[in-house]
């Protein structure tokens, strides 16, 4: 255990979910500083001396912060703070799935809560902040504090008078609590959707002063009588419902290994619910073609009245971008993207009277691949970047024969794979004049195949299957590069074909990928009828069966 005072640094936009974690956390002696609502992560990450002089040792970050997954802040947060300890919370969420908990798990987080609700702020803080000060390795909880507090926090009118517990409530919840995360045994639709829980009030700005709260009534003495009794009873039953629950089978168990929780998934598309009929028009990512055609075989044999079709954009080339675009301009009822959204997409949404919501529903790595003849021994994801803004352009400078190097991409706007290379390679950072923009995948395999000193970057399930092109290794650093498909590349393409090597994609050894997406329209209409039960048929056990046979990665 260490003695050594701790800090946490606090990112949470919702005022009532801020204010529970700063009095929770304060009362065991631990310094909350808390940014302010507006702070990018950019910003955050310039402040990385003040960070250190502070001696903060966990970031406790929402999901809604940023409008990000979970993939897109732990991938910020290695990048940028891999020294500190993180924590995800989500918002107003209820419960969280064991599948997106594990999700976070796998990318490096220690832990995913779930939002404090106003009825249970007791049970849930000591069963988070206990796993807090583990995580810190600080002093044991000290419980009585964290009540004190926390029934301080209640009697200053943070929650309604009614929602005040009862002393046999709170020795119950005290007494139960064990576990600091509730999942949700039923799968939804949904994997971390900050958008769905953020309508609410953010944190005020410095001006601003809360509302005056009215003082409760003093309770009558009937009615405390009844309440007691009614608890008395209350308490009972839960008792009665816990034990039932002990003792029954459990539907999730916890990997040693991993540490989270596997949940069974509705098994076959024909068990989804809710699935529409009729002509439903999609578009989006090209990268999503691999699997297309085995989804919609799928689909149709299982419901024969209704008919999916792909429609690519007249204008620009197809991909996620263009897909977005279409869904938000009413062409299509859903998209598909390899890139999450953005707040200007959210924006344009919201301004037309709707909102969007992404769904992931898998993990994709992206390959680099060379011209076959081109003996290089991989790149530092530095190296890609500055061969990418043309400061790096001759392959001797990286160990290579004395050869120009011609980088290939597709469009940044258009393509969801150049705008996430764009953004997490480059660093937002425009590509150089020397790169040599292609229409798709095939086009510019068929360019590299006659440039000696070309690169391109695609989805590995995408390009490791086609024989044009070498894939190389990647890393963070020169000693640590692992390749994108699994062993060595083959010499025999076709029929032999190289495979993406979805393990170092899953334990995020490979250092770029990023995740599959169903965008959605949340209308109360056709659109977000079928694209809610697209996302359920690729949830499904059978979807994600499909997806890992097409190179990508399960999400489950």
């Amino acid at each position: 255990m260490d003695s050594a005072s701790k800090s946490v640094l606090l990112l949470q936009p919702l005022k009532f979910q801020a204010q529970v974690w700063t009095t929770a956390l304060q009362s065991q002696q631990i310094e909350v500083i808390e940014e302010p609502v507006g702070i990018s992560f950019s910003q955050l990450a310039g402040q990385r001396d003040a960070i250190e002089r502070a001696n903060i040792g966990l970031l406790l970050v929402d999901l809604g912060a940023q409008h990000l997954n979970a993939f897109d802040i732990c991938r910020w947060y290695h990048d940028n703070y891999p020294d500190l300890k993180l924590i995800l919370t989500a918002g107003l969420r209820k419960k969280v799935l064991s599948t997106e908990r594990r999700l976070a798990l796998e990318q490096g987080a220690e832990d995913l809560f779930p939002g404090f609700q106003q009825d249970n702020i007791l049970p849930a803080a000591i069963g988070r902040v206990r796993r807090i000060l583990e995580i810190l390795r600080y002093h044991p909880l000290e419980e009585q504090n964290l009540i004190d507090d926390l029934m301080a926090f209640y009697r200053h009118g943070a929650v309604p008078a009614h929602k005040l517990p009862t002393p046999t409530e709170m020795a119950f919840s005290t007494s139960r609590q064990s576990c600091p995360i509730d999942f949700e045994e039923n799968p939804q639709t949904t994997i971390i959707l900050p958008e769905r829980a953020y309508s609410v009030q953010r944190l005020s700005s410095p001006d601003e002063s809360p509302p005056p709260v009215s003082p409760p009534s003093p309770p009558q003495p009937k009615l405390s009588k009844f309440y007691l009794k009614a608890s008395l009873v209350a308490l009972l039953l839960l008792i009665a419902g816990f034990w039932g629950w002990l003792r029954s089978p459990r539907q999730f168990q916890i990997s040693p290994i991993q540490g989270a929780a596997n949940l069974a998934l509705t098994p076959t598309f024909s068990e989804v619910p809710d699935v529409p009929e009729g002509l439903y028009n999609y578009g989006g990512s090209a990268t999503w073609a691999l699997i297309r055609p085995q989804v919609e075989d799928a689909i149709a044999k299982v419901y024969p009245n209704l008919q999916l079709r792909y429609v690519e954009t007249v204008q620009g080339t197809p991909g996620s971008g263009q897909g977005i675009k279409m869904l938000l301009d009413g062409k299509i009822d859903f998209t598909q993207s390899t890139r999450p959204l953005n707040d200007e997409e959210y924006a344009i949404a919201t301004k037309r009277g709707f909102k969007v919501t992404q769904h992931a529903i898998g993990l994709d790595g992206i390959a680099v691949v060379v011209h076959p003849s081109l003996n290089v021994p991989g790149l530092t994801v530095a190296q890609l970047r500055q061969i990418y803004l043309g400061n790096i352009n001759n392959w001797n400078q990286l160990g290579g024969p004395d050869q120009d190097i011609i980088p290939f991409s597709r469009q940044s706007g258009d393509s969801g794979t150049a705008d996430y290379f764009q953004e997490y390679v480059l660093q937002n950072e425009p590509f150089s004049s020397t790169v040599v923009p292609i229409y798709s995948t095939t086009d510019a395999l068929r360019q590299l195949n006659g440039a000696t000193g070309g690169i391109y970057y695609a989805s590995a399930a995408e390009v490791l299957y086609q024989c044009i092109g070498k894939p190389i290794p990647l890393g963070l650093s020169p000693d640590k590069l692992i390749p994108p498909q699994q062993g060595k590349p083959t010499q025999n393409c076709p029929p032999a074909r190289n495979q993406p090597n979805l393990e170092a994609f899953r334990d995020g050894s490979y250092p770029i990928t990023r995740s599959l997406y169903v965008i959605v329209k949340e209308n109360k209409d056709r659109e977000q009828l079928i694209g809610e039960a697209y996302t359920d048929m690729m949830l499904s056990e059978q979807g994600q069966k499909l997806i890992e046979q097409a190179g990508f990665v399960r999400i489950e």
